[in-house]
């Protein structure tokens, strides 16, 4: 009879409860429908749009309207060189810069996965790269890269890497430009790959690590077979997003190069924005927009099929995630070799090395085969390496890392406080006499434009400054608040084609914003919404919404549905259950998608740039308005930039406990 009552209990569990006249249908309707007609209204509406002008031969800026040319855009496209190599060179940007990140990330992550004081606050700052808008980073990388008076070159110089007669013109050089770019990208991104490493490497339950220590595993063993399947979902999950930026990646070309020296920086993005705003060709560049958005959607189906695959989902249980790998590779000798080894791997990888010092040249290959030498190497010094040892190497590292990583914003606060004549010296200097002029500029109106001035009154920057902190704000507690509404709905209700509303959310992130930007310029001007903030506070929501409905659905998926049950047992409607029981649990996750979606908001450029015409709303415009023809003034651009960054750092830092955990919750068993 027990057994009956306890077979039947989830039929009647389940079974729709009113809330007052709502069913659960009703509330999973009322859940969802805030976030899809935002979507429809704000990216469906312009990707519809792009589509037909994409069949179209159009200018933007013409009064003549759109010509039907059927796929004649298309076609021009696909069979023109110049796109494919552009095509050819973001595949190599891409591949650099999220190698690079997925490397450093993780290895940063293995180092702080201990225990120490101020784990905390070296995470915290090791975050703030990543809290930057890439405007402001790619601006001030642009100083540091310079030939003359670039701190890199003279670091290099110092360090006797560099031949001082002959100093590296990194954004000028062909050989040297696209590295440039992927520096500057690695630097602001690895942090965020790190982040997700970290979350996966602190969710590791420890009784597997004491289980093999009783079957006394070597280091290799149970990094290869504990630590990396445990943290390959999350793992996934960075390289997906990272790809997906990398491949629209706008703002930080833009600022740092400008697709030059002549076109070898110019990745298919920035070529879109080209044609979209230099040539004026809106319909080859809202075609060339779909040819994008259909790549990424197919690299995004590819590591979503990985990533289930990787979670187990069609593995049976008795098969250990990668454990077989070189089983199945077996009947391959060199590769069931050369995996059954890492000082294998070490060995063939320094012969790649080091067989061109015998020829008196270092190739292409060898360049590119160096640093992922030294990679493994040192983590097979570390796995070989008694505790005592790993410990303290690890914790050198550590410091060698974090002051390496912020040597740049150092850079940025010493610059903010020099005068002109040390900003501007031929040796960089890092002994100088201290001056807040730079903020005194940026923030007060002097008469007559002098440093001792009568003051005048404020400068737009602090209402800019401020404005950004609301719009970012606002928009943050819309996205997490909707994302949660609709992340519960699709966790909790049967809901037809669940899966397609699903990628359909997710997939308003791929698509290139530059592409909409034109159809959505259009449509604010319709609605009096541009260089408003109600304008760019929906846009920024919405922009938000995929993420923190995808990450959200994770978070809900890991909350037992017994927990809602019990409460309708109890006689809870079911908002009180989401209201009481889910919402409670989820907390954590919310403070980590607001963190990231705060960052967002709070970062953008190029909409706040485009749909303010008059005057820039929003800091990031404001900041890079300083940059002309006359030349660039460093010192208040620094100064602006650190006070940019405080906002965003304290949010970080208070948000710190709640940041980790959120990210881990749900990630691992998703």
């Amino acid at each position: 009879m027990e057994t009956t009552q306890a077979t039947n209990l989830p039929a009647t569990i389940r079974t729709p409860r009113p809330v007052g006249n709502l069913t659960d249908r009703g509330i999973a309707n009322v859940f969802l429908l805030p976030t899809f007609l935002l979507l429809v209204a704000i990216n469906v509406f312009p990707l519809v749009w792009s589509l037909y002008l994409s069949f179209c031969s159009y200018n933007g800026t013409s009064s003549h309207p759109a010509v039907w040319v059927g796929g004649a855009n298309y076609t021009t496209l696909l069979a023109d060189p110049a796109v494919n190599e552009r095509f050819w060179l973001t595949a190599r940007f891409t591949l650099f810069a999220v190698g690079a990140q997925m490397l450093i990330g993780f290895g940063l992550a293995l180092l702080l996965n201990r225990t120490f004081r101020i784990k905390g606050m070296v995470t915290t700052l090791l975050l703030l790269p990543m809290m930057l808008s890439p405007v402001v980073v790619g601006l001030f990388w642009r100083f540091m890269f310079e030939p003359s008076k670039g701190l890199v070159n003279y670091l290099l110089q110092t360090a006797h890497l560099q031949d001082p007669a002959n100093p590296v013109n990194w954004l000028n050089d062909r050989t040297y430009a696209l590295y440039a770019l992927v520096i500057t990208d690695t630097w602001m991104w690895s942090p965020f790959v790190m982040l997700i490493a970290l979350a996966g490497l602190s969710a590791v339950p420890p009784h597997l690590y004491e289980a093999a220590e009783v079957d006394r595993a070597s280091g290799w063993f149970k990094f290869r077979h504990i630590t990396i399947p445990m943290i390959a979902p999350l793992l996934m999950v960075a390289l997906l997003f990272r790809t997906m930026d990398c491949f629209k990646l706008f703002d930080l070309i833009y600022v740092l190069t400008k697709g030059g020296p002549g076109r070898t920086t110019e990745t298919v993005s920035y070529n879109l924005y080209n044609r979209a705003f230099s040539f004026h060709d809106t319909g080859q560049a809202c075609a060339l927009a779909y040819i994008i958005l259909l790549i990424i959607i197919g690299l995004a189906n590819l590591y979503i099929k990985l990533l289930a695959r990787i979670r187990g989902e069609g593995i049976n249980d008795d098969t250990p995630l990668l454990g077989d790998l070189p089983e199945r590779l077996a009947h391959v000798p060199i590769l069931g070799w050369l995996l059954e080894s890492p000082a294998r791997i070490v060995g063939v990888l320094a012969a790649l090395t080091l067989w061109p010092y015998a020829l008196g040249t270092l190739p292409w290959l060898a360049a590119h085969v160096l640093p992922l030498l030294i990679l493994v190497a040192g983590l097979v010094v570390v796995v070989k390496l008694p505790q005592r040892g790993r410990t303290l190497l690890a914790y050198v590292t550590i410091a060698l890392t974090l002051g390496l990583y912020l040597l740049p914003i150092f850079w940025i606060g010493a610059t903010s406080v020099k005068s002109p004549q040390d900003i501007n010296a031929l040796t960089p200097k890092f002994a100088f006499a201290p001056t807040l002029e730079n903020y005194d500029s940026l923030i007060y109106q002097r008469q007559g434009n002098s440093s001792d001035g009568k003051v005048t009154g404020l400068t737009s920057f602090p209402g800019q400054l401020g404005n950004s902190l609301f719009i970012g704000g606002l928009s943050t507690i819309l996205a997490v608040a909707l994302g949660t509404m609709a992340a519960y709905a699709l966790a909790r209700f049967p809901i037809k084609g669940k899966g397609d509303l699903l990628f359909f959310i997710l997939s308003t992130r791929m698509l290139p914003a530059i592409a909409v930007v034109i159809p959505i310029f259009l449509m604010f001007q319709k609605l009096g919404l541009l260089g408003t903030h109600l304008g760019l506070i929906l846009l920024y929501t919405v922009f938000n919404l995929s993420f923190s409905t995808y990450l959200m659905k994770g978070f809900f998926d890991e909350i037992p549905h017994e927990y809602d049950d019990a409460a309708l047992l109890d006689g809870y409607s079911r908002f009180a259950a989401f209201r009481k029981v889910s919402l409670p649990q989820a907390t954590t996750g919310m403070a980590a998608t607001a963190v990231f979606c705060f960052i967002t908001a709070w970062n953008e450029f190029a909409f706040a740039q485009i749909l303010a015409p008059a005057q820039p709303l929003t800091a990031p415009p404001s900041i890079i308005a300083r940059t002309g023809s006359g030349g660039v003034d460093w010192g208040p651009i620094a100064a602006g930039t650190l006070l940019y960054l405080i906002p965003a750092a304290i949010f970080t830092f208070l948000m710190r406990k709640h940041l980790l955990r959120g990210v881990t919750f749900g990630a691992i068993k998703r």
